[in-house]
């Protein structure tokens, strides 16, 4: 992108009128002197502040920093583009605006851009630098308002069937049972359960009268 197009206005503004020695309302500074014209690309009103003078901040301009790039406003009114966002905050204006997204959008047309953006999905796709992330995180709890956000963007939707397919061979390979299921069935339960009434297992077991039939169900299809 050459300087033209990144100093590109997307609107039309002339110097406004103002007479030398009149009183303007500045939208930063509030009532102010005009004291002369500005020498710069886009010759704009002036004012003074102390030992120095000061564009001032009206008219056009406020609509410029409304809509426009902050690179912009800095070449056409010769200020730097700190000055242009400290206008940006006292206006109210957030950090993107027409012109900003504009710029954002040619820059994602760049070569630079495309070979940084190579380099990160090449390097996001590292298993050696993936594994080092999950091992750094594995086992600890992540804060409240991190999960929140995650837990209201997917709360009412539903995994597709491979999706479920790869989560449940993903718990078997790990060996990790649902949060609400029960303890898993020792083998001296197990005979228990085929060799003693329902309501005497469930006893010596601990278990409940449904358990106990649902493994007993569970057993005899296995063995059959």
């Amino acid at each position: 992108m050459d300087d033209p197009d990144r100093y590109r206005l997307l609107g039309k503004y002339r110097t406004p009128r103002a007479r030398v020695g009149a009183f303007v309302r500045c939208l930063i500074r509030g009532e102010v002197e005009v004291v002369g014209l500005t020498d710069l690309p886009i010759p704009w009103p002036k004012c003074k502040t102390g030992r120095r003078h000061a564009i001032i901040v009206y008219v056009g301009l406020a609509r410029a920093v409304r809509r426009e790039a902050a690179q912009a406003v800095a070449h056409w009114w010769g200020v730097r583009p700190l000055q242009a966002s400290k206008w940006r905050r006292a206006l109210g204006v957030g950090s993107t605006t027409e012109g900003t997204s504009r710029l954002r959008s040619a820059y994602c047309e760049e070569p630079w851009f495309e070979d940084g953006r190579r380099k990160a999905h090449a390097k996001a796709g590292d298993p050696a630098r993936r594994e080092k992330i999950a091992a750094a995180l594995r086992g600890k709890p992540r804060p409240w308002h991190v999960m929140e956000p995650a837990h209201a963007a997917r709360r009412g939707t539903h995994h597709t069937a491979e999706t479920r397919r790869k989560m449940s061979e993903a718990h078997k390979r790990r060996g990790t049972r649902p949060p609400k299921a029960a303890r898993p069935w020792t083998p001296e339960e197990d005979e228990l359960v085929r060799a003693l009434p329902a309501a005497c297992a469930a006893q010596q077991t601990g278990r409940t009268l449904k358990a106990v039939y649902s493994r007993r169900a569970e057993l005899r299809a296995v063995e059959k």
